[in-house]
């Protein structure tokens, strides 16, 4: 129903440092004032996987009649960050009604669910089903509601921080589904990284990383780890990757992001990688959403020269 309006620092330190600085941008952001969006509005669904109510915001794009099917957006926030950032911030859906309007960027739907402090994951002890709430229940409600282009080739994610390396398991569990998933701003682990911080009980106590992630299991933890899924160009299943990180971004998540884009070059894999002129917020990140989003919504997408950012793309011809 409708409702109103890792890089030179250990990898504990790095998760620590992170946490805290996101979780205080989400907390300072709370308090600015909200500029309403014309087309931005909200609801709220019942979830299985999570067994209670759970709201999403919705964006629909300047002139659209509302039959034309579109593409789907599903953006995932960052910790310490809800489904209003986007009003929060309403210069991030001003610069993509720009980018519409001036014929950049095709229109699309957007959806932005709430995703607390999850991390966008199923919890490993049961507690909470985050990745199956976005996929099972707030996908198939947009679709339900929209003409929308059907999943295989309609359907994005795309997240920041937290929501960035939600965006990208997410989206690798879900590779058959998916048209494209762009990752920005996050915290990216290799096996021995992800053993490292698991072993380290999760930031000393701090952070319940065995309730989310499980236990430390190497086995288990190679298995659904990015760097091992990704040897190839046929590990995509046809999902196009963006990965992007800014030079002030919050310590240890550009020299990730930098170490992820090598291995992926090393191993064939196809996607776009950008580094952009700024830092951990949302300011920036509304400079690079238009950006990746020509890059895979559009066959061909122009971009002119911008000091701003970056890109480096390895897609195949």
């Amino acid at each position: 129903m409708s409702y109103s309006s890792p890089g030179p620092l250990p990898v504990r330190a790095f998760w620590l440092l992170n946490l805290a600085a996101i979780t205080l941008v989400g907390l300072l952001s709370a308090a600015c004032i909200r500029t309403p969006h014309p087309r931005l509005n909200y609801e709220e669904i019942h979830s299985k996987p999570e067994n209670r109510a759970l709201p999403f915001a919705i964006y629909t794009p300047p002139g659209w009649d509302g039959t034309v099917p579109l593409p789907l957006v599903v953006l995932l926030h960052g910790s310490g960050d809800d489904e209003h950032a986007l009003e929060r911030f309403s210069f991030v859906l001003e610069d993509m009604d720009r980018w519409i309007e001036a014929g950049r960027i095709p229109p699309f739907v957007m959806v932005a669910p709430r995703g607390e402090r999850g991390f966008w994951h199923n919890w490993y002890d049961g507690s909470h089903n985050y990745e199956d709430y976005v996929m099972q229940d707030v996908v198939a409600e947009m679709y339900a509601r929209y003409p929308l282009i059907p999943r295989r080739e309609g359907l994005h994610l795309m997240g920041v921080s937290m929501g960035g390396a939600g965006a990208l398991y997410m989206g690798l569990h879900h590779r058959g589904e998916l048209a494209s998933a762009i990752v920005l701003s996050a915290p990216i682990f290799d096996v021995d990284q992800t053993m490292n911080f698991l072993e380290g009980e999760g930031l000393g106590g701090r952070f319940p990383a065995e309730k989310v992630f499980g236990p430390p299991d190497r086995e288990r933890v190679e298995a659904d780890n990015p760097y091992a899924q990704l040897q190839g160009q046929e590990n995509l299943n046809g999902m196009r990757l963006f990965l992007g990180a800014g030079t002030r971004d919050r310590k240890g998540i550009l020299e990730s992001t930098k170490k992820l884009h090598s291995h992926l070059l090393g191993k064939s894999v196809p996607h776009d990688f950008l580094v952009y002129e700024g830092r951990h917020r949302w300011r920036d990140w509304a400079r690079i959403f238009p950006v990746a989003l020509c890059l895979h919504l559009r066959a061909e997408c122009k971009l002119g020269a911008d000091s701003f950012y970056q890109l480096v793309s390895s897609q195949p011809d």
